[in-house]
């Protein structure tokens, strides 16, 4: 018998896989000097992310954007779980740029999250992976590096800093 008739009370909640409980370090305000580099082009932009909890605590919600003169604004949202029968971090993610996909995962530490996305563009193979470091609570290192048929297409590198 539950301990209290309140269905919101976090004596009825059941206890968070520590999966979903290292997603909550996400939750909050960061932005970071983003370093893109497309084919022989770089460019350097102001990436902002505001990630919230979502499904009373057992996912995420983010909203991401960066503004250039060049590139344009992309805007996309995000949605972020655990799947608890095959043990995985899902990401799906879409943008204003023509991207949309999930990427799937796992944590390697309590503070390294690793997610691949394997597709087809084109007729060809795409593989999308980003790596996330925590450096403490408030320091978010990113990786991202995108191949078409092995060869490296795109590659986005960037220190979050909670606000």
């Amino acid at each position: 018998m539950a301990k209290n008739n309140d269905p919101e009370s976090d004596d009825n909640m059941p206890e968070l896989p520590v999966a979903i409980q290292n997603l909550k370090k996400f939750v909050g305000d960061w932005q970071a000097k983003v370093s893109l580099t497309m084919g022989d082009k770089k460019y350097t932009v102001d990436y902002i992310v505001s990630c919230k909890e979502t499904a009373n605590g057992s996912g995420l919600y983010m909203d991401e954007w960066f503004t250039d003169p060049i590139l344009g604004t992309m805007k996309g949202n995000d949605l972020v779980g655990y799947d608890p029968f095959d043990n995985k971090i899902k990401w799906f993610s879409v943008d204003n740029m023509g991207s949309t996909n999930e990427h799937v995962g796992k944590w390697k530490s309590t503070d390294h999250l690793y997610l691949e996305y394997d597709g087809v563009r084109n007729g060809k193979k795409f593989v999308d992976i980003i790596d996330f470091y925590f450096k403490g609570n408030d320091e978010l290192e990113f990786k991202g590096v995108s191949t078409l048929n092995d060869k490296e297409i795109q590659k986005v590198e960037g220190v979050f800093h909670k606000k």
